[in-house]
């Protein structure tokens, strides 16, 4: 009779905790569609920006792997880049001088180079360094990401077959 009670609490704690998540997440989708048409605007031009300045982190030495838009609120770009060729300190300066007028460009290219310091003082025998995850929300987010070195071999094994 104790474990019948036991299951009913659990089981009505559980569906009240789903409820309460299905109501927080119809309220998050509503707010979705309630973004005004300057915000989404503004927010498409802020991603055409991000566009726009990827040909010149590739130039930096810094390749995109992926993007990702999080149509949320607040609304995010996710950008995934890995690092293929060492740029001097430099060329660096001139290409911040170059693209002055390209403020997203900055703002990149600053926190992909202070994560590649960061990443290049950590190593660990079991996990490899596959790239670095720019997430630009509020707040903003770096993310240096690490993949098993076992898994990371199988990949490369599979694309050497592709």
């Amino acid at each position: 009779m104790k474990d019948k009670n036991i299951l009913k609490k659990t089981s009505k704690s559980i569906s009240v905790g789903a409820d309460q998540v299905f109501e927080q997440f119809k309220s998050g989708i509503s707010k979705i569609g309630d973004i005004g048409t300057s915000t989404k605007d503004k927010f498409i031009n802020y991603v055409k920006d991000v566009f726009n300045v990827l040909p010149f982190l590739e130039k930096a030495g810094f390749k995109t792997n992926r993007l990702i838009v999080g149509v949320s609120v607040p609304p995010s770009i996710e950008i995934h880049f890995s690092r293929f060729k060492e740029v001097s300190k430099e060329e660096i300066e001139t290409m911040y001088e170059e693209y002055k007028d390209k403020k997203m460009f900055k703002l990149i290219l600053k926190s992909l180079l202070v994560a590649n310091d960061f990443q290049s003082k950590l190593s660990t025998d079991n996990l490899l360094f596959t790239e670095t995850c720019i997430e630009i929300s509020i707040p903003p987010k770096v993310s240096i990401k690490y993949l098993n070195k076992d898994i990371a071999n199988i990949n490369r094994l599979e694309a050497d077959f592709d």
